[in-house]
């Protein structure tokens, strides 16, 4: 039923399927990148021949390009034509990748990943944009979803393409092979990236004027938490902190990197999921509501449920994938601030949204590992935290609004 919706719609939306499908293949490409320094990172260092130290630094200003750029790309994508954007973002992150291919010390390498997170920034809060300039409201939640599914499931294909193409080609080799797909991708953005021709923009307001309308709206700003304390949390255990707890039982590199793709594999499947049957249940709290508390009950499962004895590791296998399914439910908060927001302000609100998350999320891989002591040496002692701050986003929910205009 689902399937028959999308296709549907997309035949009846032609262009506005080519323009989703392009600005996903750009979201798809960003998030590699971001995800990337887990497999160049050694490479890179063994290579360049620079310490631990300043090999973090330098990987980490992605990083800081991203947050830096997260906010005025938004409104970037608010006020001009979203072809110029788009394609914008893409030319610097292609140019970034080239960069990268020829750093040769620290400073350029970090400069690289810099540029790099600056044209990342972009893509998120693009499809969000786009999406919800060409296509109905209830669609918003469903393709939001399916673009973070592909992503997802594509990062971790395209990252084991790297690790065996590192075998064979150098990492300057496959960043110059990186940016000639930024390139052809630049290309499809001129081509067809673009709004909709009867889409009404509103009137052109500066930065500060778009931020004070965002920070003045009670309901976004609820969003905007809601959305970092719980699918935060999620990225934070997904990215982080699985990793730790299965090493601390003697998880096997392959078993555990089955178990964290399962993770992804749940948020890919639960996001459009979940966004569709919140259209079915015409309210997208009550789909948040029910998500977020099986969400809890599987994360506080897969952190202190003694299951790692099992020699299959079916237990903590299944509860991976439904930690992942129902977490995603959290993802709905970005549509809500989407159906929020007015067209002069929507890409603004959606990046604050996304800054919030992004964020809480690196607090989150942080904060854990402070409590750590003398007398208490067990790091997830103190992942009490994560299930903690998804009850929070729980409690901030019942002061949210429910949106969407169900037909």
């Amino acid at each position: 039923m689902l399937y028959k919706l999308l296709v549907s719609f997309m035949q009846k939306n032609v262009h506005g399927s080519i323009v989703w499908i392009v600005t996903t293949l750009f979201v798809v490409y960003s998030f590699c990148l971001n995800t990337a320094a887990s497999v160049f990172t050694n490479t890179i260092q063994k290579s360049l021949h620079i310490s631990d130290t300043n090999i973090s630094l330098a990987m980490s200003a992605f990083i800081l390009g991203f947050a830096c750029m997260q906010i005025p790309a938004g409104y970037l994508l608010d006020k001009y034509n979203s072809k110029f954007i788009v394609s914008g973002g893409i030319a610097i992150l292609a140019i970034g990748n080239i960069m990268t291919s020829y750093a040769s010390n620290t400073v350029l390498l970090a400069l690289s990943n810099l540029v790099q997170g600056i044209g990342a920034s972009f893509a998120f809060i693009a499809i969000g944009v786009l999406i919800a300039q060409w296509f109905r409201a209830q669609l918003f939640p469903i393709l939001f979803g399916l673009t973070q599914a592909i992503s997802c499931i594509s990062a971790g294909i395209i990252h084991y393409l790297f690790l065996w193409e590192l075998q064979v080609h150098s990492w300057n080799q496959l960043y110059r092979i990186l940016a000639l797909f930024g390139f052809i991708l630049l290309a499809l953005s001129f081509a067809f990236i673009k709004s909709p021709s009867n889409y009404q923009f509103q009137e052109n307001i500066s930065f500060k004027k778009s931020i004070q309308a965002v920070i003045n709206k009670s309901q976004l700003i609820l969003c905007a938490l809601a959305a970092a304390t719980s699918f935060g949390v999620l990225l934070a255990y997904a990215g982080f902190w699985y990793i730790k707890i299965q090493a601390y039982y003697s998880v096997q590199n392959m078993e555990a990197a089955l178990i964290g793709g399962l993770i992804f594999a749940g948020m890919g499947v639960g996001a459009p999921l979940l966004g569709w049957l919140s259209d079915i249940a015409k309210s997208r709290k009550m789909i948040i509501h029910m998500s977020l508390i099986l969400g809890v009950m599987t994360l506080l499962m897969g952190i202190y449920l003694p299951h790692y004895q099992l020699q299959t590791l079916l237990i903590i296998k299944i509860i991976s994938f439904l930690i992942g399914f129902f977490l995603s439910g959290a993802m709905l908060f970005y549509t809500m601030v989407s159906e929020t927001s007015t067209n002069e302000t929507r890409g603004t609100a959606l990046s604050v949204t996304n800054t919030a998350v992004f964020l809480f999320n690196t607090i989150m891989i942080f904060i854990p590992g402070l409590f750590i002591t003398v007398s208490s040496p067990v790091f997830f002692t103190f992942l009490w935290l994560l299930p903690f701050f998804v009850m929070i986003s729980l409690l901030l929910l019942y002061f949210i609004k429910d949106t969407g205009q169900f037909k």
